[in-house]
C-alpha cells in the first residue's frame, strides 16, 4: 500500500507499509547444480570436437568459456555443500565463506581463460592459417 504524506517543506513524499514489501529469495538446490553440470559438460566437449575438427578458434574459445562455466558451477556446487553445515566451536561462522572463496576462484578462472584466449588469438593473428571446412 502507498501512503502519500507531507513534510516540512509541503512536499509529498511517498513512504510503503512494511507488510507491503515483498522478498524473493531464491533457493540453491544441489540437485539443480548437477543436471547443469552435466549439460554444460555435455555442450562443452562437443564445442571442443567441433573446433578442433574445423580448425576454429571461435568454437574453441567458446568451449573454454563453457568450461570456465562449468568449474563455476562446480565450486558453486561444493561451496553450496559446505555453507549448509553447521556451526561448531572451530569454525563458529560454520562454512558460509566457502561461497565467497568459490565466487573469487570462479572470477579468477575467467580472468585466465582470457588471457589463454587473448594468446591464441594474438598467435593465429601473426601466423593465420585457413579453416577446414567439414565435409
Amino acid at each position: 500500500m502507498l501512503i502519500c504524506s507531507w513534510d516540512s517543506k509541503f512536499m509529498p513524499t511517498l513512504l510503503f507499509k512494511m507488510s507491503e514489501i515483498h522478498i524473493h529469495k531464491h533457493e540453491v538446490k544441489g540437485k539443480n547444480l548437477v543436471i547443469s553440470i552435466l549439460l554444460n559438460l555435455l555442450i562443452t566437449i562437443a564445442r571442443i570436437v567441433g573446433g578442433i575438427i574445423s580448425g576454429s578458434l571461435a568454437l574453441i574459445s567458446d568451449a573454454l568459456h563453457n568450461f570456465s562455466d562449468v568449474l563455476s558451477l562446480v565450486f558453486s556446487y561444493i561451496a553450496h555443500k559446505l555453507s549448509r553445515r553447521k556451526a561448531s566451536i572451530n569454525n563458529t561462522f560454520g562454512f558460509k565463506r566457502a561461497e565467497f572463496i568459490a565466487a573469487f576462484v570462479n572470477a579468477s578462472t575467467l580472468v585466465i581463460v582470457a588471457f589463454i584466449l587473448i594468446y591464441g588469438a594474438v598467435e593465429r593473428f601473426f601466423n593465420p592459417h585457413p579453416i577446414q571446412p567439414v565435409s
